[in-house]
């Protein structure tokens, strides 16, 4: 029988050698429901940095929030809209897996910065998107009491978007250099 750790070294391996996917990162004002992000990136399949770039809010970045990415409101005064952004992300994610630390958060986020915006588009797609963070709980195997995988901090990030994305791709190939055999 196959263990939980062995399928995310699958996944990670199965996912190196394709050509249609993509990370993408984001940095926000902060983490409740009225947050918006201020600063998004996306590597390609082969690391290389698709998109890296602020992104002006509609309002201020919470001190807590600057604490831990650096970015101040200062920072972000010239930056572009959300919804301008969006136009070069969809470009970029068209037809391609996006693999995103922690899914659930960036894609509410994106989701969020739309709606500060009165966009109604839903951003990126559930099913379009997988989430490195719970391939690499399984790979790692702490569990919680109640028998889920506990949430890894993501390895290596620097609490900005590109070196998040950075770091989700080396947690990547770690998972996939652990890989026994072939798929």
């Amino acid at each position: 029988m196959v263990s939980d750790r062995e399928k995310a070294a699958n996944w990670a391996k199965s996912l190196l050698e394709r050509l249609d996917w993509v990370i993408l990162d984001t940095e926000t004002t902060g983490l409740a429901y009225k947050d918006e992000i201020v600063q998004v990136a996306i590597l390609g399949h082969d690391g290389e940095t698709l998109i890296d770039t602020l992104v002006k809010p509609t309002q201020p970045i919470s001190s807590e929030s600057t604490s831990f990415h650096g970015i101040v409101d200062a920072d972000v005064t010239e930056a572009p809209l959300f919804p301008d952004v969006f136009a070069r992300i969809q470009e970029i994610i068209t037809g391609k897996t996006v693999v995103i630390y922690n899914a659930v958060f960036d894609l509410r986020l994106v989701r969020q910065s739309l709606a500060r915006h009165s966009v109604s588009s839903s951003g990126i797609e559930d099913e379009q998107a997988e989430c490195a963070m719970l391939w690499y709980s399984a790979w790692v195997g702490d569990i919680w009491s109640q028998g889920e995988y506990k949430w890894q901090k993501l390895v290596g990030g620097d609490h900005t978007a590109l070196g998040d994305c950075r770091a989700t791709y080396r947690v990547i190939e770690r998972m996939a250099e652990s890989c026994k055999g072939e798929l």
